[in-house]
Formats: structure tokens, sequence, C-alpha cells
């Protein structure tokens, strides 16, 4: 029997303190918060995460590497996403910084892939917990959709 090959494109997600990895292709990310996050994304430094209280995105955007950072008084989760080649290797080092990780730093997968690093802000908020994976992948599909060579199927 031959196994079927998906060929949509694709973006590899890790959360780095399991070492968990989970493939997501862009009809599962959601198009409205998508559309709120491009703005987002286009700038670096500090934005108000819309219908979202008293939560903030820090961005740092360099070539096609995005790094954010979830904050709720203090940070919840950090993401960061590759989708090129060049400095990939540095922004997946950067992420294992200060943090207990499955992960290993001096091995990075293959761009396109987005890094998840779980912040200890995040323990007992579980009302954040719940919208962060969703949050996560239109944060990845923004980026990778803003580029001039995006992903195509």
């Amino acid at each position: 029997m031959l196994d079927k090959v998906d060929r949509r494109p694709s973006i590899l997600h890790i959360a780095l303190q399991s070492g968990e990895t989970y493939r997501s292709h862009r009809e599962e990310a959601d198009p409205v918060l998508m559309e709120a996050l491009r703005p987002l994304i286009a700038a670096d430094g500090e934005h108000k995460i819309p219908d979202m209280d008293a939560r903030t995105l820090w961005v740092t955007r360099s070539g096609r590497l995005l790094l954010g950072t979830v904050w709720a008084q203090t940070p919840l989760c950090t993401i960061a996403v590759a989708d090129q080649e060049v400095g990939a290797d540095k922004l997946w080092q950067m992420i294992h910084e200060d943090t207990q990780a499955a992960t290993r730093p001096d091995h990075a997968p293959p761009p396109p892939w987005c890094a998840i690093r779980r912040e200890p802000g995040l323990v007992g908020r579980p009302q954040d917990r719940d919208w962060l994976g969703r949050f996560e992948r239109a944060f990845a599909w923004a980026w990778i959709e803003a580029s001039p060579r995006a992903l195509r199927g």
C-alpha cells in the first residue's frame, strides 16, 4: 500500500519544552485573527493584541525571521518564525536561551518553522492557554504569507 503524500504548504510548529511537533496547513489558521495580526507584525515594537484585554505583543523582525512575545503583565510565550535559511540557526539558538528545552539549540529544523517557548507567566493562566495555540498558528501564517516568496500550494 502506498502512502499519500501531502503536498500542501505547511509550517512545522515545535514546542521547545516538550519537544512536541505539529505540522500546520494554511486552512487551519484563523483568517480573522491573521488579518488582525498583519499590522502588528509589520513593525517592530509593542502592540496591543486586538480583542484581548491587557495582552500585548512585542515584535522583532530581521529579514524573514520573526520573534514575538505575548505579555499579560509578565511574558506568557515567545514565538519564533523562520521563513529563510539565513539566520534561522541563530534565531533557533536565541529562542533556546535561558530555558529548559527538550529540543537542542544546535539542531534547527529546516524552514519554514515556528518555535514556541512557554514562559513562566503562563503557569496558572488557563484562560491564556486556551487561545495561544490558535494565536501561534495565525501568527506564523500571517508572517509566512507576508513574504514576497510565500509558500505556494
